[in-house]
């Protein structure tokens, strides 16, 4: 069963992170990331299992920054006790951590998502104890120009004192994770020479048109943000930095709704001050997809290159074809 619990949970550092990338001139790059760097869970209680995503909203998430799709496999794998942080024992057995998916296939700019399940075992002994569990994501099976991976350490703390009735009673269903298949083309565009201090309708004046594919039987509702660089994990490409402020971009709507076997369209508006800072900058903005039906919210990227005038003057152009 899964319990509440009243615990603090918080990620340590940022993303960790392995990318592996060609010679300049393949221009081929793999790339893995996920915000689940190191996590501290206190206050679990022996004899009861916990969902990570359902308690407390932090699933593992498994960004491809790379230009490939990739199969990718997740497993939880018991350090050497050397190897351990400071004060905390290496896990048992690693039956005590699992993955809700241990393998999955992500497309570029996309997320990969999985529950965390931690099932502390009814053993007194282990009243007041601290453990660790790394889990090891990596790529597998040969996709994508290089192979990547990489480690997060998941550290739990027990309680020193055993479950109240109260906490036995409670009951909570183990639900699994939605995997709807939903497609958002293209994944990305290049405009410019944007006009600053004049708002952009990149619809009609760059022919921005963004498509997304609902194949399921049953419609789908898609939020829609432009969201900080840094929150997608998605890398700036050579020559780009992350916009100053994303709300420069919006949604032509914050939600779209698209009916079962359907497709349907949006696009988005763009407002750069015209400022010196602003001149002649090439930009990336990130606007992330999220569906709202799945238990897990899966976020789909979409990259939007911006170069940008010299002044309010210039005339901007039309969108341009970029990877």
């Amino acid at each position: 069963m899964l319990m509440p619990m009243n615990m603090s949970v918080f990620r340590v550092v940022a993303a960790v992170s392995l990318i592996c990338a060609a010679t300049s001139s393949a221009r081929a790059v793999s790339g893995l990331r996920t915000p689940f760097g190191e996590v501290v869970v206190k206050g679990l209680k022996i004899g009861q299992t916990y969902s990570l995503y359902k308690l407390v909203n932090l699933p593992l998430r498994l960004v491809n920054t790379g230009d490939s799709e990739i199969d990718v496999r997740i497993d939880t794998i018991r350090v050497s006790s050397g190897e351990a942080r400071q004060g905390y024992d290496v896990i048992p057995s690693t039956s005590w951590v699992r993955v809700e998916r241990s393998t999955m296939s992500i497309l570029p700019n996309r997320e990969g998502v999985s529950d965390v399940i931690i099932a502390i075992p009814d053993d007194p002994s282990l009243l007041g104890r601290s453990f660790q569990a790394d889990i090891w994501s990596r790529s597998v099976g040969g996709r994508g120009p290089f192979a990547v991976g990489l480690e997060s350490r998941l550290l739990l703390n027990i309680d020193s004192t055993p479950p109240s009735e109260a906490e036995l009673k409670k009951k909570f269903v183990d639900e699994n994770v939605a995997d709807l298949n939903f497609t958002v083309l293209p994944s990305n565009a290049a405009i410019g020479p944007v006009v600053l201090g004049r708002k952009a309708d990149l619809r009609h004046d760059f022919k921005v048109v963004i498509k997304l594919i609902n194949p399921n039987d049953r419609p789908l509702n898609f939020r829609v943000r432009s969201i900080p660089l840094w929150e997608s994990l998605i890398t700036a490409p050579d020559g780009y930095e992350g916009a100053y402020n994303p709300q420069w971009l919006t949604p032509e709507s914050g939600v779209v709704k698209v009916d079962a076997d359907s497709i349907a369209d949006t696009s988005l508006s763009l407002d750069i001050p015209d400022e010196p800072r602003t001149r002649n900058k090439r930009f990336i903005f990130v606007v992330s997809f999220d569906v709202l039906e799945q238990k897990i919210p899966t976020h789909v990227y979409y990259r939007l290159m911006v170069t940008t005038a010299s002044g309010s003057k210039t005339t901007g152009a039309g969108p341009s074809s970029r990877p």
